[in-house]
């Protein structure tokens, strides 16, 4: 049953998979292919200063793609379900939590497909640049973390979409619409409570997700390939 919910969701997300792989496997390569220029002439502090400032342009891409697989392989990965009704995952002779197990042990080894393009983009970048003198390369760092923020991702979003579509959607909305409420109520009650004057509690609440011990802190913690 798993080689054929692998193959179903490869045909179902095959020419986009290939594109994020591409894409995965040249964004270290591109990266460093900016930084020409930037080690000769000054001290070794300089020198490594100038390598790290031009790669901060880059460093964003790595957690956008990463998130954008995640979703990708997640969002396909319930297609056809959605598309016949579930009539494909009822005709099956296993439980719906079997069928489901097998389905994101699927998505979860498609998603090997471009992390591991990236460990060898970032191999190969590590190994076509001069570092200066205190800096190392981090490449399996760099492909480890680029594989739990897709994880996270793909586990995520595949929550989402295994539910119908318009309950995606008044999740999605209840989460937002939470956000702004809160954040209208909390200017509100400022004008009158030095406390939320001081405070603002969904800026926080925001902050802890995205930082650690945040369940987000993954895409916003340090995505460079060299590093002291």
């Amino acid at each position: 049953m798993f080689r054929s919910l692998l193959f179903l969701h490869w045909k179902q997300v095959r020419y986009a998979l290939i594109l994020c792989v591409v894409g995965a496997f040249a964004l270290p390569l591109i990266m460093v292919s900016g930084t020409e220029g930037t080690v000769g002439g000054g001290a070794p502090g300089t020198a490594a200063y100038r390598m790290l400032e031009s790669m901060n342009f880059w460093l964003g891409f790595f957690p956008t793609l990463a998130g954008v697989i995640g979703m990708t392989l997640a969002l396909t990965s319930w297609n056809w379900d959605h598309q016949y009704n579930h009539v494909y995952a009822l005709s099956l002779p296993l439980s719906r939590w079997e069928y489901t197990l097998n389905k994101l042990l699927a998505g979860l080894t498609l998603a090997l497909l471009p992390a591991g393009a990236l460990w060898l983009g970032a191999h190969l970048a590590s190994a076509s640049v001069e570092l200066p003198y205190g800096l190392h390369a981090y490449p399996n760092q760099l492909a480890f973390r680029f594989l739990l923020a897709l994880v996270f991702s793909f586990a995520l979003l595949f929550a989402f979409a295994s539910g119908t579509k318009s309950t995606a959607i008044k999740v999605l909305g209840v989460t937002l619409g939470a956000v702004v409420v809160g954040t209208i109520a909390n200017d509100m009650l400022a004008q009158h409570y030095d406390l939320f004057a001081r405070t603002q509690f969904v800026q926080i609440a925001l902050t802890w997700l995205s930082n650690a011990p945040g369940p987000f802190e993954v895409f916003s913690g340090n995505w460079s390939l060299f590093d002291v």
